[in-house]
């Protein structure tokens, strides 16, 4: 069975304006990692999800292993995932 991925351009094309000038806002301002807009963000998120804190993290690897972490998951365990990836 061939699953298909999700039409990212598509995507990108309904908020493209937005998208490119909140890039433009963060290259203007050389705040790449931490600063005003993460923190925005993790602001933003956590009022979204309805819950306390949010944290901002580098990557999919690492907001996986803190999920696995906060859940007490450690080596041995078993965890099973999707089988596709990008």
């Amino acid at each position: 069975m061939k699953v298909p991925f999700i039409d990212l351009k598509a995507q990108y094309e309904s908020i493209k304006e937005e998208i490119n000038a909140a890039i433009q806002q963060v290259l203007d301002s050389c705040a790449f990692a931490g600063g005003p807009f993460v923190e925005k963000f993790e602001k933003e998120f956590a009022e979204f999800c309805q819950c306390e804190y949010c944290i901002g993290v580098g990557s999919g690897t690492e907001a996986l292993w803190l999920s696995l972490l906060s859940l007490g998951i450690g080596s041995g365990d078993e965890v099973i995932t999707v089988p596709n990836t990008f």
